[in-house]
């Protein structure tokens, strides 16, 4: 099929701006979908989440690798929506634990691969000289993501929670279709990686690398352990759906600032002040999480989360593209997303579980604070090159006929 004549900077928007529905429609809400549509406990989540976790963190780093030297981005990302859109819908059909949980596995096989390769084409074609304008672009995800937790939530609040994932489906079609607008990149091939392929070729090319993964461990661990049980700590509190609803779309709404002011508190503070800054925020709302019991100020409170996200979120992929060449960018962000969303939900929400059932909220939410807080100070070291530390210009974004990287007509 021919791609239809639109700017690339257009294309290249349209992926964020509809994926932020696609998640929207699942995170926000996965942990009530677990309790309500099939009957699990805290701990059978927590479980679920974990194995979730194990496959996200072994196929994080192949489809880096695959995205990169093999397949090219594009056709990785189309790969991964319609197998994630298929295994929703299986998971909606799924009765047990067993069940459930191998379809939750197959699903994150595939889901994982997604976020990394938008990323990748978005650092593609902003370039190294326009790259710290990566947040423009990323705020306009969260923009949507904030619109469909408010639209979803009353949604599932009217109907019926096991809803959640055959919108979710559609969302995955939604972003499926206008990736024909996106112009198709070219593989580089890996005759050159060595050993491990592309995944070894990150470490050789950036030793510090490990330091990075260590603040990332250290942070998305906490937050898995956070967030992954804020909808049922809403809920526990009195809460619904359509309050957790509108707690994560006002998290969305600040995102969107937040991110779109990121590249130049990056460029004036330098990136391991702001990165340092993102996993004190957290480590401050994950703490209120677990101090207050009021549903509807619990909901409020998921603007800190908002915040947090933008600075880390942005700020470590620009990281990622500071380290590393742009022939290994989808690996990088694929073994960073491995650490974040692969090993930080299998230790996070698998021990998470059993704590917020057994032990409590407040035990939960002030180790989560603990561990974002250690984030900071493994961060402010890890991030101490002056490529990463340094403050650097602020570019204009429309120099020599760049286009600024928003919505165009």
């Amino acid at each position: 099929m021919q791609r239809p004549q639109v700017r690339d900077a257009t294309a290249v928007q349209g992926l964020f701006l509809t994926f932020g529905l696609a998640i929207a429609a699942f995170f926000p809400f996965l942990a009530l979908y677990l309790e309500r549509h099939h009957g699990l406990s805290g701990t059978q989540i927590g479980l679920v989440i974990a194995a979730s976790a194990v496959a996200r963190m072994i196929a994080n780093p192949l489809w880096g690798h695959f995205s990169d030297t093999k397949l090219g981005r594009l056709v990785a990302l189309r790969i991964c929506l319609v197998g994630a859109a298929v295994f929703a819908l299986v998971l909606n059909m799924a009765v047990g634990i067993v069940a459930v949980t191998v379809a939750a596995i197959a699903h994150s096989a595939f889901m994982v691969g997604q976020g990394p390769n938008l990323d990748a084409i978005a650092m593609q074609h902003l370039g190294d000289e326009r790259m710290y304008e990566y947040g423009r672009i990323r705020g306009w995800e969260s923009l949507t993501y904030a619109a469909g937790c408010l639209a979803f939530g009353a949604i599932l609040q009217a109907a019926d929670i096991g809803w959640a994932m055959p919108i979710y489906a559609v969302c995955m079609v939604v972003v499926l279709v206008w990736s024909i607008m996106v112009r198709r990149d070219r593989p580089t091939p890996s005759a050159g990686h060595g050993r491990l392929g592309a995944v070894g070729a990150v470490f050789r090319e950036a030793p510090r690398f490990w330091g990075f993964l260590a603040a990332v461990l250290l942070v998305w661990t906490g937050f898995n352990a956070a967030w992954n049980f804020i909808s049922l700590r809403i809920a526990d509190a009195g809460g619904g759906p359509l309050l957790i609803g509108v707690g994560t779309a006002l998290g969305g709404l600040m995102e969107f600032p937040t991110m779109r002011g990121s590249s130049r508190l990056q460029q004036r503070f330098g990136l391991r002040k702001i990165y340092a800054l993102g996993c004190i925020v957290y480590a401050t709302g994950f703490f209120l999480w677990g101090s207050i019991g009021d549903a509807t100020i619990l909901s409020m409170l998921t603007i800190l989360e908002g915040v947090a996200f933008s600075l880390l979120f942005t700020t470590g992929v620009v990281v990622v593209g500071r380290l590393l060449p742009s022939s290994l960018y989808s690996t990088g962000n694929s073994i960073s997303a491995a650490v974040a969303f692969g090993i930080g939900p299998i230790v996070g929400a698998g021990i998470g579980g059993w704590v917020y059932q057994h032990m409590g909220a407040m035990i939960l939410y002030s180790g989560a604070s603990a561990l974002a807080l250690l984030a900071a100070v493994v961060a402010w070291f890890a991030l101490s090159t002056p490529a990463l530390a340094e403050p650097g210009p602020v570019p204009d974004p429309l120099a020599d006929g760049a286009p600024e990287p928003h919505i165009t007509s």
